[in-house]
C-alpha cells in the first residue's frame, strides 16, 4: 500500500506542490522527495509545526500551523484522487511519523 501512496503522491505530479510540502509528504511516506530531508516534525503544545531537518539539532524550521497543514495534506490527497484504504493508510502513517510534544506540567 505504501508503494501506491508513494507513486500517487510524488511531488512531481503536482505542479503547485511546495518543496516544503514535498519534504513533508516525504517524511511521512518515508521517501527522499527534498534535499535535505525532513528528519522529525514536532506539532508543539500549541499548534505549531516544528521540522527538523537532516544534520541539524533540534526542530530548527517552523512550517506554520497544525491546521494549515492538515488542510494541505487533505487538499493533496483529494487532489491525487486516494481510495478509501489508502486515506486511511496515509493517516496511520501520518500518526506515526508526527510526534506531539506535550508541556512538562508540574
Amino acid at each position: 500500500m505504501r508503494e501506491q501512496l508513494v507513486a500517487k503522491l510524488r511531488p512531481d505530479r503536482f505542479t503547485a506542490m511546495s518543496g516544503k510540502m514535498a519534504a513533508i509528504v516525504g517524511y511521512i511516506l518515508d521517501e527522499r522527495f527534498s534535499e535535505p530531508a525532513i528528519s522529525e516534525l514536532v506539532v508543539t503544545s500549541d499548534g505549531f509545526v516544528l521540522a527538523q531537518t537532516e544534520g541539524e539539532v533540534g526542530a530548527n524550521e517552523m512550517l506554520g500551523t497544525e491546521v494549515d497543514l492538515n488542510r494541505n495534506l487533505l487538499d493533496l490527497i483529494a487532489a491525487a484522487g486516494l481510495t478509501a484504504e489508502e486515506i486511511q493508510e496515509f493517516g496511520k502513517l501520518q500518526r506515526k511519523h508526527i510526534r506531539r510534544y506535550r508541556a512538562r506540567t508540574n
